[in-house]
């Protein structure tokens, strides 16, 4: 997103979850050596090694405008990373739309104007559907309709700021071994598979922050290979 001659400061939020630890060890694996620092609510869910890789941590609640103002000052952040959510519960929550909300209102006033997002949607939600055969993706679409619901609802509040927002909607995250094959597909396409693993995920989340090519008002829907 940045120039890759630009040592970026990357703050991520949600950065206790899976998805956001694994954005953690790709961050600090590629060449660019970009600064990480964590935004979280309870910084003693990090394990010290994980603890260890953050150049700093930020304690505060990601619903909170007031707080993440404050976590970028002190990092002095160029990227916000959102990988905020509620794990594996599927209950009623609005902890995505809240947080895009609190993050827009910073990122919306003249002095962050350069700061920008990389965000961690999910497929079904905005315009797309989960398309599975037999019905099937209409049942998953049902089972997850509360966390597809707070999705769309995290994409309708970044519209102010999707120029210089990368906004990725994987299939359902994994913990499998990684394929280094992501495959990217159209809003109204069937994906070859239902399911991407979080590190290849992650792995396009780091590229896109540091490799220097991308830009902002980006939407990557993106699964595995079959």
């Amino acid at each position: 997103m940045t120039n890759s001659n630009t040592n970026n400061s990357v703050l991520i939020l949600g950065a206790t979850g899976r998805i956001g630890l694994e954005i953690l060890y790709q961050l600090s694996k590629h060449n660019s050596k970009p600064d990480i620092h964590a935004f979280v609510r309870d910084p003693t869910k990090l394990s010290p090694s994980d603890r260890a890789l953050f150049k700093s941590i930020v304690k505060g609640d990601a619903r909170s405008s007031d707080d993440i103002k404050q976590a970028i000052d002190e990092t002095d952040a160029n990227v916000v990373v959102v990988a905020v959510g509620n794990g594996d519960n599927v209950a009623k929550s609005d902890i995505r739309t809240t947080n895009a909300h609190a993050l827009v209102a910073v990122l919306e006033q003249p002095q962050y104007q350069h700061i920008q997002a990389v965000v961690i949607s999910s497929n079904g939600a905005g315009p797309t559907k989960i398309k599975v055969g037999l019905g099937i993706g209409t049942m998953i679409a049902y089972h997850l309709r509360h966390v597809l619901r707070d999705h769309t609802g995290q994409e309708a509040a970044l519209v102010p700021i999707m120029d210089r927002t990368v906004l990725l909607r994987p299939t359902a995250l994994t913990d499998k071994e990684p394929t280094g094959k992501p495959v990217y597909f159209g809003d109204k396409d069937k994906p070859p598979t239902i399911n991407i693993t979080r590190t290849d995920v992650a792995v396009v989340v780091a590229e896109e922050i540091c490799g220097g090519t991308s830009a902002g008002g980006k939407v990557i829907n993106l699964t595995n290979a079959k």
